[in-house]
């Protein structure tokens, strides 16, 4: 029976995962958030904090890069995966 058959497994959901984090990763740099949208400006006291690192030019959220490299598999089940920053 179909019922029976297993659909997913731990594998499948690690490349699930996977396929996932580099969707978030290429649209970040692209400037859009989950809607495809643009992210909202640095507000003008980000920019004076930062200074030239921020710019003025397109939102991307890679000031250091570290954020989205921290972007990692936390958990992955045979019907599930988490994605999440580890500390």
């Amino acid at each position: 029976p179909l019922a029976g058959l297993p659909l997913t497994s731990r594998e499948l959901m690690r490349e699930v995962g996977l396929l996932a984090r580099q969707r978030v990763y290429e649209r970040t740099v692209a400037g859009q958030d989950m809607h495809g949208q643009a992210f909202r400006p640095y507000s003008q006291s980000y920019q004076t904090a930062k200074g030239r690192e921020v710019g003025a030019g397109r939102v991307t959220l890679q000031l250091s890069g570290a954020m989205l490299n921290a972007l990692t598999i936390i958990e992955v089940t045979d019907h599930s995966v988490t994605l999440g920053f580890k500390g």
